[in-house]
């Protein structure tokens, strides 16, 4: 489960933190996939470093949890981006794309290992000021 969880995270996140301003961040998601009675909402603040806003992969997971998640192509506009990910461990793949506002963020994944899983992730963010000590 901590696994799962871990991978939800890192897909729920968006791609090119280099749009993101480091600060306290914000973010609400909601998962979504066959089987699971209704929508899952998630919550949860974190404090993206200067350093982790240049590398996605540091502030969106939980570092305690290593995936082998890859981002395997990348696509960047003005206040957009777009990406495909592989997770080979998991048999895992997905797509992604975010928008990027001042402060904010809207971000939708799905992540699916064939016919069993599919899960959908719609994340918002939202940045709350510089990082609290």
């Amino acid at each position: 489960m901590r696994a799962l969880l871990a991978l939800l995270v890192f897909a729920a996140t968006p791609a090119s933190a280099q749009m993101m301003e480091p600060g306290e961040w914000e973010f609400q998601i909601v998962v979504t996939a066959p089987g699971m009675p209704k929508p899952q909402p998630m919550a949860y603040r974190h404090c993206v470093t200067r350093e982790q806003a240049n590398d996605p992969l540091r502030w969106g997971g939980n570092p305690s949890q290593p995936t082998d998640c890859q981002i395997t192509t990348l696509k960047k506009g003005p206040d957009t981006v777009s990406w495909q990910m592989a997770c080979p461990s998991t048999g895992m793949n997905g797509t992604g794309s975010a928008r990027f506002g001042r402060g904010s963020m809207q971000s939708e994944t799905q992540v699916g290992g064939g016919s069993s899983v599919d899960l959908r992730t719609k994340t918002t963010g939202r940045r709350l000021g510089p990082c609290k000590p």
